[in-house]
């Protein structure tokens, strides 16, 4: 068994430059024969396993790590490594396929009761890209469904023995409404679904029409099934304004967006770019693909390079994401919920085009931050009857936690927004 100890990253990037290009070089699905070369010759040298292994975990590629080491040199991998890599892809397999089968099952008994439904990521999306569900690690399955249809699918699913997660207090009922999805969990834990009415948060541009989505879909077939997914261009859109909105954290969020692209050259770029402009993302539409294109080596098509190329933004927000990319996953909770006030909404607020969802960020910021939490609670029990004095305790356990740097970057936010509209 491999022990992953905590390693300090930001330390450690130009020592583990190597172990960065090995996993890069390995998150493909269809290695190109210079890759293969470059990942033998990586190998020749020390490598810190332990280090891949851990970022491999955190991006979510060991399937596409364990496949292309096996395909490749297994015989350069250290036994234990490689042995340890298979154990883990096998239990993942048999999650993914277990997942697959419960999310067809699902989609069937909404079907028989005239509810319209579309799965995205997870099985669906594994297929779609990567042409093999064990190649692509997922969790939980995400399903759309119209706004008007949700407390029906609710009690629907609590009929099939799914009910609503365990701690979804009053503060997180709050932030459902806000990220526009409801969490059910199965009675013995291992199926999770996310039922959504929309792809992003109230604050983000990107609302495509449900009707629409449904007319334009085009199913993928597994196990003899067609499974309603999202057209070629709605997805290739929808994971980059994801990625967006989830700052990039991991690799494979790339990958999928390099895959989908390679294998299916299908895609109707005008009709994409129409898309991203109908809804004000053009911005992240690019970044998407610059990532792809930048670490995963892929075509895209000279008018969205030229895009690329003329836009002031990109290259300043692909080069901090690619820095953020492979460091602090080993960072204490407390540095984490720091990070979430500062870099967090700063991407936020430059990913975004027009005022209005700026203005609407701002607001989230300021209920979010202002509405009692359960930690609030914790730390000051009050009686009922002084339960509003919550909201005073509130911003001053925040002050005292994260001193003024917020306020002060809020106002130079504030700044910069009508600088730009100017």
């Amino acid at each position: 068994m491999i022990t992953l100890s905590p390693i300090s990253t930001p330390t450690q990037l130009v020592y583990l430059d190597k172990e960065i290009e090995l996993l890069l070089c390995c998150a493909r699905n269809h290695l190109q024969p210079e890759k293969e070369l470059r990942i033998k010759a990586l190998l020749q040298q020390e490598i810190n396993w332990v280090y891949v292994i851990k970022m491999a975990t955190h991006h979510r590629i060991k399937p596409l790590l364990y496949n292309n080491l096996k395909n490749t040199c297994p015989e350069q991998v250290p036994p234990n490594v490689f042995t340890y890599l298979h154990g883990e892809c096998q239990k993942l397999t048999l999650n993914n396929l277990f997942l697959a089968h419960k999310l067809i099952n699902i989609l069937k008994f909404l079907e028989a009761n005239n509810i319209r439904a579309i799965p995205f990521k997870g099985p669906v999306l594994a297929i779609a890209a990567y042409g093999d569900i064990v190649l692509r690690k997922f969790g939980d399955l995400d399903i759309l469904v119209k706004k008007s249809d949700i407390p029906k699918v609710i009690e629907l699913l609590k009929s099939q023995q799914y009910q609503p997660e365990h701690y979804l207090t009053e503060t997180r009922q709050e932030l459902q409404q806000v990220f526009c999805e409801y969490s059910l969990i199965s009675e013995d834990g291992r199926v999770a679904i996310d039922l959504h009415w929309e792809l992003t948060p109230t604050y983000f541009p990107y609302k495509p029409d449900f009707d629409d989505l449904w007319e334009r879909q085009q199913p993928v077939s597994f196990g003899g099934n067609a499974i309603p997914h999202f057209s070629l261009e709605d997805l290739v859109l929808y994971l980059c304004i994801h990625g967006c909105k989830d700052l990039w954290e991991k690799l494979s969020w790339i990958c999928d967006i390099a895959e989908l692209i390679s294998v299916h050259p299908e895609i109707q770029w005008t009709q994409l770019w129409e898309q991203a402009q109908k809804h004000s993302c053009e911005r992240m539409l690019l970044l998407g693909l610059c990532l792809a294109q930048n670490l995963q080596n892929i075509n895209l098509p000279a008018e969205i390079q030229q895009k690329i190329r003329n836009h002031p933004m990109i290259e300043v927000l692909v080069a901090e994401v690619k820095q953020r990319l492979f460091s602090e996953i080993d960072q204490p909770v407390d540095v984490i919920e720091r990070s979430f006030w500062s870099w967090r909404l700063a991407f936020h607020f430059r990913i975004m085009e027009s005022l209005k969802h700026k203005i609407l960020l701002c607001i989230f910021i300021l209920q979010f931050a202002m509405t009692p939490k359960d930690k609030d609670y914790v730390v000051l029990p009050l009686p009922s009857w002084l339960s509003g004095l919550y909201y005073v305790i509130r911003p001053i356990r925040l002050i005292v936690k994260f001193g003024l740097t917020p306020l002060k970057r809020g106002f130079a936010w504030c700044v910069a927004i009508l600088g730009e509209q100017k």
